[in-house]
């Protein structure tokens, strides 16, 4: 394996722990965002728990409204009785308040069932807001992990680049620029290890000449399919 080969082998190890390091630092915001996702849809769950006990207790309000109503125009059927004259006419009234007295007990089923519902709602509601808390709880203590792994992760990576300047500058400026452009342009390795006759990146069988130069110490041989250099671990 010629020597330059060796050295940018070394290079290229350290170039892919940073593109690495450099990547779950770029994938950091979106798996908090996805953590945060769990508590906002918790948090959702409470609000809609909490309009429903609202709406079934302003229910229950707009109910008795209708009962206190229902009340005060029997009231004002039996005023009208003492006024009226006539058996007929107090007969009349008789009835509206049979029919008023029946609409009130109605109303007040009603009202006794929505007071059932609204308890069981606040049952729901207490259910939700604790598992909010529980969530909260778990969603910090991630976000804190990944915090301090983002923290971590910076000062990884500057190590990692300081000590590939120091490698960088061994190596021939031609060989270290060509070996630059080709891991820029193929975005994982700019040198491919030779397996069983084919390019151990692109997976290509290799002509026999190249696979004979990649043994070579005093050769640099590039794969003719994706352009990268080569070498045999033998």
């Amino acid at each position: 394996m010629a020597k330059v080969i060796e050295q940018l082998l070394v290079v290229q190890a350290c170039d892919q722990d940073i593109q690495r390091l450099r990547k779950e630092m770029d994938d950091i915001p979106r798996r908090q965002q996805q953590i945060e996702s769990r508590l906002a849809a918790q948090q959702q769950g409470v609000e809609t728990a909490e309009r429903e006990v609202l709406e079934k207790q302003a229910r229950i309000k707009n109910l008795e409204g209708e009962i206190e109503t229902n009340r005060a125009q029997i009231q004002k059927y039996r005023d009208q009785q003492l006024q009226i004259k006539t058996n007929e006419g107090y007969k009349a009234l008789e009835k509206e308040i049979a029919t008023t007295q029946t609409a009130i007990r109605k109303l007040e089923d009603e009202a006794l069932e929505g007071m059932e519902t609204v308890e069981a709602a606040k049952d729901v509601l207490d259910e939700r807001r604790e598992a909010l808390a529980k969530e909260q709880v778990r969603v910090d203590e991630e976000v804190k992990i990944f915090l301090e792994r983002s923290t971590g992760l910076d000062s990884e990576c500057e190590e990692k680049m300081a000590e590939r300047k120091v490698l960088a500058e061994a190596i021939d400026p031609t060989w270290l620029a060509r070996y630059e452009r080709l891991f820029a342009k193929q975005g994982d390795a700019a040198i491919a290890l030779v397996e069983h006759g084919t390019c151990g990146r692109c997976h290509m069988k290799l002509p026999p000449a190249q696979v004979v130069g990649a043994r070579k110490a005093d050769t640099l041989t590039v794969c003719d399919f994706c352009g990268r250099m080569l070498y045999h671990s033998s």
